[in-house]
């Protein structure tokens, strides 16, 4: 008999810990959906600029930077639109989303503290709008020193978001693609023109350099992690037993 329920206990524990694996998988399987909405926010933002991917003769780099990064922007007002209404609509989408959840799954996300961040930063956004407006100078670039207002743009906010869906949904990958979008954000937001980097980190002497890609590349490349997050969450849900 002693054989036996030694069996039965280990299958006992072994289904125990399929229920835990998969309680587990549920309580964190939501964040594929608000991960995704803040990459598509960046991604959507590069129709903001008047050539995204392509090159221009001349560029005036108006600051604050609405549209993001320090390039030809289409509309001033059109860039400050986009982020004051976006934000909101992707925090209302998550807010739904999450409800959702909570009352088909049982499952509660604290995500009112996600929905306050996006809110908090939206609420600097319009402290920004108050500060003049002005090109910034010719000749700023990584040799005279970084141009430190630079650091006022709207990245912030899904940089934030996603810094805050990670703690709220104990994601690593979300804290570290938040943190990726604002150390891009520091260096492309303080330097002019957009993508100048210092000499010596290139191989040129002295002299800064400037990377040829434009806002579009550098958005991707920001919305990159998440959507990996969000792809990695979405499967694990997806799997037998989720």
């Amino acid at each position: 008999m002693e054989p036996d329920r030694t069996t039965e206990a280990e299958r006992t524990l072994a289904q125990l810990d399929r229920l835990r694996d998969r309680s587990a998988r549920r309580a964190r399987g939501g964040a594929w959906l608000p991960a995704l909405g803040i990459a598509v926010l960046l991604l959507a933002s590069s129709a903001l600029y008047q050539a995204p991917f392509g090159q221009l003769y001349a560029i005036e780099g108006e600051h604050p930077y609405w549209a993001g990064l320090p390039d030809q922007q289409r509309s001033p007002v059109a860039s400050y639109l986009f982020w004051f209404l976006g934000v909101p609509l992707l925090l209302a989408g998550s807010a739904w989303w999450y409800r959702r959840r909570a009352r088909r799954l049982g499952v509660r996300t604290p995500w009112p503290a996600f929905a306050a961040t996006g809110l908090g930063v939206l609420l600097l956004l319009a402290v920004i709008a108050a500060v003049p407006t002005s090109p910034p100078p010719d000749t700023l670039v990584l040799i005279e020193g970084p141009f430190w207002p630079g650091l006022l743009t709207p990245l912030l906010a899904p940089a934030a978001m996603a810094v805050a869906l990670g703690w709220v949904e104990r994601s690593r990958g979300l804290v570290v693609a938040g943190v990726w979008i604002v150390a891009l954000s520091a260096w492309l937001c303080t330097v002019f023109p957009l993508g100048t980097v210092p000499g010596w980190l290139i191989g040129g002497g002295p002299a800064p350099g400037q990377l040829a890609w434009r806002p579009g590349h550098y958005l991707v490349l920001m919305a990159l992690p998440l959507l990996a997050v969000a792809a990695a969450r979405l499967v694990s849900t997806r799997r037998p037993g989720a």
